[in-house]
Order: C-alpha cells, then sequence, then structure tokens
C-alpha cells in the first residue's frame, strides 16, 4: 500500500532537487565568503611593512604638497584618497593614469590604401580615443614626508580580489556569472524556508512535548554515518540560519539590477540624484585642507575618512566618514562640498536616515558581517564556515539515501561481501 504523499515530503523533495543543482556553487561561494570574511586584518597582517609607517616628525605635509608629489611623480590625476585612523599607517592615494598605445599592425592594414591624409586623420582619431582611456592604481603613502611606499595591490590584496570575483562571478564574465552566483543565492533563500519547516518535528501533535525538539539542537555521534550526518546537516543548519539567511537575501542585491530596485523600493528609498558643483567664471579648485578641515567640523569623532575628489567640472568633493573596532557599527557619514567656493552642497549623516535607506546604504556591510565591526565578521565567520558544510552534507543525504546500514553484529567479512 502507497504510503500518503504529505506536505511534508513534497517540501523534502523541493528542498531535495533545488539542492542539488546549486550545491557546488553554493559551496564555493561560503567558501569563498569565509576566506573573504577577515580580509582586511589578514592584509595588513600580510603587509605589516607598508601599511605601518614612521611619524617621527608629527607634522603631515600640507594636502597640496602632497597631492602634487605624488601626481607628479606617479604621472596621474588622483581620484580619491584614504586617510585611516591610526596615526601609524600610511595613507592610500588612488590614481587615474592615461592609457596610450601605439597603434598595431592590425591598424595599420586597415589604414593601408586609404589617401594619406584620411588615414592621418583617422589615426589622430585613435590617438584621442587611447588617450581618454585610464587604469586606475593605488599607492601606500607616508604622509608626512611624500614617500610612496609601494603599490597597494600586493599579493595578499591580489589573492583577496581573485576570491571575491570567484565568489561573485565564479571567475567568469561579469554578466553569466553574476546570474549563476545570484541564481544560487535564490535558491539558497528557499532552501532556508523549507529546511527550517523540515527542522520542526515532523508531527504537529509532538510541538507540545519538549523531548521532541531537542535532535534539532543536538548531534548523536555514537549513531551511525548516515545519522550523524543527518543530525550535523539538521542542526548546523539551524545554527547558521539567521546569518546565512540575511547573506542570501542581500546576495542578490549586487547580481540582479531588477532585485536592487525592488529591494530599495521595499525599503521605501527613492533615488538621489548627485549632487553638482556650480561653474565659476574662475575655475580654480577649493583647497583640500579646508574640505578636510570643514568635513571633520560637521563630524567631530575620530575615525576612517575617504576623500573622492570630483570626476567632472560638475562635481563636488565627498567626503565619506566611518569608525571601526570590535564592536562599532559601519556607519559611514557623509558630506559634499563644492568644488570651486568649498560652500556645503549636501550632509548624508547616517543616524539622520530613516531605517529604509540605512539598511540600503549598508547593504554591503550586512552582507559581508562587516556592520558591527569585528564582532559580527566573527560571527560571519563562523556562520559562512557552517554553510560551507551543508551543501556537502546535503549531496551525501542524497547519496546515501535508500542504502542500508550494516547491522552492528556482522562480522568484518560480512560487511564487506554486502557492499560489493
Amino acid at each position: 500500500m502507497k504510503s500518503k504523499y504529505t506536505f511534508r515530503k513534497f517540501v523534502i523533495d523541493l528542498h531535495l532537487w533545488v539542492g542539488l543543482p546549486s550545491a557546488i556553487v553554493l559551496f564555493i561561494m561560503c567558501l569563498t565568503g569565509t576566506i573573504y570574511a577577515f580580509r582586511v586584518d589578514i592584509t595588513h597582517f600580510l603587509d605589516t611593512d607598508k601599511y605601518t609607517i614612521a611619524d617621527e616628525n608629527k607634522t603631515l605635509m600640507p594636502l597640496a604638497a602632497l597631492t602634487a608629489k605624488v601626481e607628479a611623480e606617479i604621472k596621474g590625476k588622483i581620484s580619491n584618497i584614504q586617510i585611516p585612523e591610526n596615526k601609524s599607517e600610511a595613507w592610500t592615494i588612488a590614481l587615474n593614469i592615461p592609457e596610450k598605445e601605439k597603434a598595431d599592425k592590425k591598424d595599420a592594414k586597415v589604414h593601408k590604401g586609404k589617401n594619406t591624409s584620411k588615414a592621418s586623420k583617422d589615426l589622430k582619431m585613435s590617438d584621442k580615443k587611447e588617450e581618454r582611456k585610464v587604469k586606475s592604481v593605488s599607492y601606500f603613502v607616508n604622509p608626512y614626508n611624500g614617500k610612496i611606499l609601494g603599490d597597494a595591490q600586493t599579493s595578499s590584496s591580489t589573492f583577496f580580489a581573485t576570491t571575491l570575483k570567484l565568489h561573485r562571478w565564479l571567475l567568469m564574465d561579469k554578466k553569466i556569472g553574476g546570474i549563476i552566483t545570484g541564481t544560487a543565492a535564490l535558491m539558497m533563500i528557499f532552501l532556508q524556508i523549507s529546511g527550517l519547516i523540515l527542522w520542526f518535528p515532523a508531527k504537529i501533535k509532538s510541538w507540545k512535548k519538549s523531548g521532541s525538539w531537542s535532535p534539532g539542537f543536538k548531534v548523536k555521534t555514537d549513531a551511525s554515518f548516515k545519522r550523524v550526518n543527518f543530525d550535523l546537516h539538521k542542526t548546523l543548519g539551524f545554527y547558521a540560519f539567521v546569518f546565512v539567511t540575511i547573506m542570501a537575501v542581500t546576495g542578490p542585491y549586487f547580481a540582479f539590477d531588477w532585485y536592487k530596485e525592488g529591494f530599495t523600493k521595499a525599503m521605501g528609498v527613492k533615488k538621489k540624484e548627485n549632487p553638482v558643483s556650480k561653474i565659476q567664471g574662475v575655475k580654480t579648485s577649493a583647497p583640500l585642507e579646508s574640505i578636510l578641515a570643514n568635513a571633520n567640523k560637521i563630524y567631530t569623532y575620530q575615525g576612517n575618512i575617504r576623500i573622492n575628489m570630483p570626476s567632472d567640472s560638475l562635481g563636488t568633493f565627498a567626503v565619506l566618514k566611518s569608525q571601526s573596532g570590535f564592536l562599532t557599527l559601519a556607519a559611514i557619514d557623509r558630506v559634499y562640498f563644492d568644488q570651486y567656493t568649498g560652500n556645503l552642497v549636501r550632509l548624508e549623516k547616517y543616524s539622520d536616515k530613516p531605517l529604509g535607506e540605512k539598511i540600503t546604504s549598508s547593504a554591503k556591510f550586512i552582507h559581508t558581517g562587516e556592520l558591527f565591526g569585528t564582532f559580527s565578521k566573527l560571527l560571519y565567520f563562523i556562520a559562512c564556515l557552517l554553510a560551507t558544510s551543508l551543501p556537502v552534507s546535503g549531496f551525501l543525504i542524497w547519496f546515501n539515501k535508500g542504502k542500508k546500514e550494516p547491522k552492528k553484529g556482522k562480522t568484518r567479512s560480512k560487511i564487506l561481501v554486502s557492499q560489493v
């Protein structure tokens, strides 16, 4: 007689067939997420010689002199300056460097046969296009003497950059890889919901009994491998549930535009226009010293600072400030200044934002576990490590499904025979 096909069996089947095709991708995403969690701490530790500086003089170079020195030496245009709270750490300065390449043989063949004047004109246009191309580079700089300490793209930071590419795009094309990982994250949301349903005791009548809940919180270590593996999948999945669900819900935010737009609308956040500067008769830029000083007058606390330079004639100086610590909210306060007058254009204080805007502006920190400093990163690291085991234990549950465990009384020879 066939057993009744219940709702629980239906959920089990869905959980299985959604989990199997996404297992490998989720395993990679969870593993890389675990590795990526403490990237900043690890890179600081491995590259201490580049991050740490001697500040015997205790006097910073004027920003105008410092930026001019760096731009002259690197032959580029500064795009942003990162100023750490720790005075013994080097500053990180990013620059845009023009990339100019000579026309190759292929270009020469294209122009071959054309009249000289037209070919020359085409090559000049090609050169202009090439001159517009820029690449972004970052360097560690000693702000006390202006000395460039080295490329910020160290071997350790390169490793974590590759880890991030593997996590987000599986080292594939961004569009294709993003679709795969984004879809896997959506599948993870379903797996979390269905897994929680299956975690509950099978019979509703037994919910009132305290003993029926204990299997969901512990692993029976003296049982067979199948039972231990099943308990591990069920128990570890429950303990990591909250954090993994948060990761899964915020993951597609970075993969799909439609998801990001829907998420933003659900939070009640409206898109803001970028602040602009008023073009003056004399296009002289406001001094960086005053921009930084005014930002520190608005946000008086000690913290990490990033100054984004104007990207064009209408752009503004954007100063971002935040605190760091073991249990510190990763909230970014922003202020924008007119690039010509230095006047305040817009103030965006994190604490003044509505809840929905706080969530969307902190989506990255919520996803990576950096929202509450080192404390939340540690929790996310553990949760992500547990989540890495779930595709493995889930696959083993499916693989061993229907296989009977040998009885304890059988001899080794009988066990071997039964396995052939």
